[in-house]
């Protein structure tokens, strides 16, 4: 163990008492065994510092800030508090496969990458399959433009050189879409690799902030005011873009009219125009909640 560099582990947590044993236990079992696992509790109300302080392991540190300020500025303060080589990070609510670490420090080290995303598992809370995530079948380096079109990391899955997330903290401004932001910026620094296979299982809750399509909206914005430049230059990164933008707009309730408009702009066609069309009417969110159903 003492040649082994230390990997850092950082799960952000609120009110998630009745979960995060189990994710904390997914992380203490992992083959890699020189880590340090730093849980940084966003002021919890119900028993999660209880539970926390009842893990005997001198590899927890466990952080509670002084008031509810949301998941990202409890991961930078996990990045704050590490002292690892590598970082990687973890949610209350998901589960690593045991050699995950073992697996993405050999991954990184082969291929000369900063950073590595593998693919993860999509669960119901009652352990239904939904899919799985990335929609990626090589091991390859991925672009900013290629990031740009598809959104293909997710925190659980991010493992990477410290030095990279001391540089490129997460943005506490993003309302959602922290990771895709994270990566986006990461990526216009650092070389990023995509380990094509399945190292996490995630579970979507009830009351994650996935559930709030309207902070999805937010973000989506958000995130074209950064790169309004590259996303324009490209005419199917302007199509992937605002299509990804146009399906939350749907979850709303709303028509993605105007996200329509900037496809047809700069990238039409005969396809393209006819749900312009239906967007102008009111009629393409109906067709798309139809198609969900599905």
């Amino acid at each position: 163990m003492q040649n082994e560099p230390l990997v850092s582990v950082i799960i952000p947590t609120y009110n998630r008492g009745r979960l995060i044993l189990d994710s904390v236990t997914s992380v203490l079992n992992q083959t890699y065994k020189n880590i340090e696992l730093i849980v940084v509790d966003d002021c919890s109300t119900d028993n999660t510092e209880e539970i926390l302080k009842s893990i005997n392991d001198s590899r927890i540190k466990y952080v509670k800030l002084e008031k509810n300020s949301g998941a990202c500025i409890a991961r930078n303060k996990g990045i704050e508090l590490s002292t690892g080589e590598f970082i990687a990070f973890n949610d209350s609510d998901d589960l690593w496969i045991t050699t995950k670490l073992e697996k993405q420090l050999c991954f990184l080290k082969n291929y000369n990458a900063d950073i590595v995303i593998c693919k993860m598992e999509c669960r119901t809370p009652k352990n239904k399959f939904i899919h799985n995530f990335p929609n990626i079948d090589q091991n390859k380096q991925i672009s900013y433009e290629e990031i740009l079109k598809y959104n293909c990391a997710s925190t659980q899955t991010i493992f990477g050189k410290s030095e990279c997330f001391r540089n490129v903290m997460f943005d506490t401004r993003m309302p959602r879409l922290q990771d895709w932001d994270e990566v986006l910026r990461l990526s216009q620094k650092y070389r990023i690799f995509y380990q094509n296979e399945i190292l996490v299982n995630t579970f979507f809750q009830k009351d994650s902030i996935s559930t709030h399509p309207e902070k999805a909206v937010l973000a989506m914005q958000k995130i074209f005011e950064k790169h309004k430049d590259a996303i324009l230059s490209d005419p199917a990164i302007v199509e992937s873009f605002f299509k990804k933008k146009a399906s939350f707009v749907c979850k709303t309730g709303k028509n993605p009219k105007e996200e329509m408009k900037m496809i047809l702009k700069y990238n039409p066609s005969a396809g393209t125009f006819i749900k312009f069309f239906l967007s102008a009417l009111g009629l393409y969110k109906y067709l798309f909640n139809l198609k969900q159903k599905f």
